[in-house]
């Protein structure tokens, strides 16, 4: 995965589908008062046991025959695409609660739209959560869309990590190593790149195939940065 130089990923510039407000409370942190649509996707940095293990369970609970061949959303046909199409559809289904996008910790509640191409993610609106303003006040992270073809995942490791350390992730004994998929090790390099911007929204675009999460996606040794 040799970085090599590019144009930027990041434009056209995307507006985030959400509106919000912007305040400091005590103790420096930053917090989101949350007028917003939220979305379930699959953390990139889980197995594929793990993945297929979640479509399973929720395909059993909410009707998942749009992810079967001849759906909108069978393509692209990807264990994470078809995984976090089940789940977020579970999580609409049960509310939108914070424990509804768990999964044994491998789901990530996000403030972007994960919808791609023909296949909509559907969203019933924000957290249905008490306290959910201060929900975020310990920071966002930014991932690759679970439906992002390999070669923009290969483009957006390029991009980042010609201006971040992505070692972690690109070195056989990094702490981010594993698993070694593209969409794994992308996550990892496009997190890094937009912390180093300051989270600002259009340093997460990666030519729209970026979300803003809300939800830690450190996992074992590998540890996701949030700039906080």
């Amino acid at each position: 995965m040799h970085a090599t130089k590019m144009a930027n990923p990041n434009l056209p510039i995307r507006s985030l589908s959400f509106l919000v407000f912007w305040f400091f409370i005590s103790g420096g942190f930053l917090t989101m008062a949350i007028a917003q649509r939220t979305w379930c996707v699959a953390n990139p940095m889980f197995s594929s046991s793990v993945l297929i293990a979640n479509l399973d369970y929720a395909c059993s609970q909410v009707d998942c025959s749009s992810i079967q061949q001849g759906g909108s959303c069978f393509y692209p046909n990807t264990e994470i695409h078809h995984a976090s199409f089940a789940m977020n559809l579970q999580y609409q289904t049960l509310g939108r609660h914070i424990s509804d996008c768990d999964f044994r910790s491998s789901g990530l509640i996000s403030l972007t739209d994960p919808s791609i191409g023909s296949c909509t993610f559907q969203s019933g609106g924000d957290l249905v959560e008490e306290g959910a303003p201060s929900v975020m006040q310990n920071g966002t992270w930014c991932v690759a869309k679970p439906g992002t073809r390999d070669d923009l995942l290969q483009q957006n490791i390029n991009y980042a990590c010609n201006n971040v350390d992505c070692s972690p992730s690109t070195d056989d004994d990094g702490s981010c190593y594993n698993p070694t998929t593209l969409i794994n090790h992308a996550s990892f390099a496009m997190n890094l790149y937009y912390q180093s911007m300051g989270r600002n929204s259009t340093s997460c675009d990666f030519k729209q195939t970026g979300l803003i999460i809300m939800t830690d996606p450190s996992y074992g040794q590998c540890s996701y940065s949030s700039g906080y």
